[in-house]
């Protein structure tokens, strides 16, 4: 029997952390550690061996592990900031295509940077994208082996083609 009445999905064309396409991709498994909720489609950073945590004004290249990939198995709570849970695994994109919200406008082909912010000067949303280096709060970290795919004309959300390990 069909639903009748009430019922509606709503789906953007594309979200934060989001999986682009079928291309190849590889994902880990990291632990949570960061005390917080880590939103989904921001760069994040190693912690130790088998965890994750933002990225902050002390994250170099090298401790960039990948992008925190949406996960639809997860309850979210209205209003509440959707991401990995605290103390919880979640899954890093480390190879791939993905969805990023990113700082302001970018052109297909740009590098990409991971807003870490500046010491004293912390970044208001650690880890989002873009398309330079930026300065104090919005100084950013240069992502080796990621690019911007497409082209938009604003801050929002942007598809990102990486390759970075984990």
């Amino acid at each position: 029997m069909p639903i009748t009445g009430g019922y509606t999905l709503n789906h953007g064309d594309r979200y934060a952390g989001m999986v682009v396409d079928a291309q190849v991709n590889n994902s880990v498994s990291k632990l949570n550690k960061s005390g917080a909720v880590v939103p989904w489609g921001v760069f994040v950073a190693r912690d130790g061996d088998d965890g994750f945590a933002p990225v902050t004004d002390t994250t170099t290249a090298a401790n960039v592990i990948g992008v925190l990939r949406r996960e639809l198995n997860r309850a979210q709570v209205d209003g509440e900031t959707g991401g990995a849970p605290v103390d919880r695994d979640a899954t890093v994109l480390t190879a791939g295509t993905i969805y990023v919200p990113t700082l302001g406008a970018v052109v297909a082909g740009q590098p990409v940077y991971a807003v870490i912010g500046a010491a004293g000067t912390p970044a208001a949303n650690p880890g989002i994208a873009n398309n330079a280096a930026g300065a104090t709060a919005t100084l950013g970290v240069l992502i080796p082996g990621a690019k911007f795919i497409e082209t938009t004309s604003a801050a929002g959300i942007a598809a990102v083609s990486l390759v970075i390990g984990g």
